[in-house]
């Protein structure tokens, strides 16, 4: 009886440990981790550096003769197109030396004429008609000079653009070369920004760019490279490149400083996972996966990295769940419970 007894209560003691483990075990639920899948979206190679933005064409007017400004026909900061007369400097003196002029090739037709006649008829040497058309055609130069001069008191546009702030007023007199108003064309507009040695090989005509600037905070403008300098610059070691951008509602204005971003390549579909997903082991880089609720490791291989995203160049297909966040709590094998990043447990 008392060996029976015994038995009975080593039963009792074994069934109690048991149900005592099983309530631990209950007590444990499997870790709770944040589950992520894997996206498609746009990835770029860019090499970014900073450059400065010129007008396409631009140009100080100036008067090629001295005078006195006696007209201004436009208004400062408006658009003009080419051949629009801007300033007319007085012309007085100079409408009335193309008057002498015309009135002394007048004289000098009628001479020749008259030397000719003579020469037919025997009654002049060859001389004297050689003289006769040898004034003739001098004085159709001083006629076709006085026209120049003429010509040059109107100043003209020589291309569509803007005009920018005048620098004169009617009555001033101009010297030769002084300033008088700038035009810019606007639409488009250059970039001009520079890239290092090891860059040169990188770089061709009609590649891309884009560039932002702090004016317009979260906008990419988009533009192409239109001509590179043979020649890097012994200094610095770098190449200057012009690219052109569409400005046609004239937002960007020429001397804005701007950040460029040249596309060496695009990958319209790369796979992408959040950059806290990935677990660095020595120099090899991990991810731990959710497979039938238990915890996968997987090795993988990265490109880019961008705003807080890495591109996977190898070991996902894009249709796997990814733990972003608990992962430092679990082992291969283990059990997990999952949730949607962001989502409420």
């Amino acid at each position: 009886m008392t060996a029976r007894l015994h038995a009975w209560l080593l039963a009792a003691l074994l069934l109690a440990a048991g149900f005592g483990q099983a309530q631990e075990e209950a007590a444990e639920p499997a870790p709770l981790v944040e589950v992520v899948q894997p996206q498609r979206m746009l990835v770029r190679d860019e090499l970014v550096t900073f450059g400065s933005l010129r007008s396409d064409e631009s140009v100080m007017l100036r008067s090629e003769i001295e005078g006195r400004v006696a007209r201004l026909h436009f208004r400062e900061g408006e658009a003009v197109k080419a051949g629009t007369l801007l300033v007319g400097l007085d012309d007085a003196i100079v409408r009335a030396e193309l008057a002498q002029a015309q009135a002394n090739l007048l004289l000098a037709e009628r001479s020749y004429v008259r030397a000719q006649n003579l020469f037919q008829r025997g009654a002049s040497n060859a001389q004297a008609l050689d003289e006769a058309l040898g004034q003739q055609q001098a004085m159709r130069a001083s006629l076709a000079l006085a026209q120049a001069r003429l010509d040059k008191t109107q100043i003209r546009a020589p291309f569509d653009g803007v005009l920018g702030l005048r620098q004169v007023s009617v009555g001033d007199y101009l010297d030769a070369g002084q300033d008088i108003v700038n035009l810019e064309v606007l639409d488009p507009l250059k970039v001009e920004f520079r890239v290092p040695q090891k860059a040169v090989s990188q770089i061709h005509l009609g590649q891309s760019i884009e560039i932002t600037l702090d004016t317009y905070a979260g906008e990419r403008f988009r533009g192409e490279i239109f001509a590179l300098n043979p020649r890097l610059d012994e200094v610095g070691r770098s190449q200057a490149i012009r690219a052109h951008i569409a400005n046609r509602d004239q937002r960007l204005k020429p001397g804005q400083f701007v950040k460029v971003s040249v596309i060496l390549a695009e990958r319209p579909q790369a796979l992408v996972i959040p950059e806290e997903a990935v677990m660095p082991l020595g120099d090899r880089l991990w991810v731990n996966l959710v497979v039938d609720g238990k915890v996968a490791p997987r090795e993988i291989r990265t490109g880019r990295r961008q705003q807080g995203r890495v591109e996977v160049v190898e070991g996902l297909d894009g249709g796997e769940s990814l733990i972003s966040a608990g992962w430092q709590k679990v082992t291969a094998g283990m059990a997990v419970r999952s949730k949607p990043a962001g989502a409420t447990p």
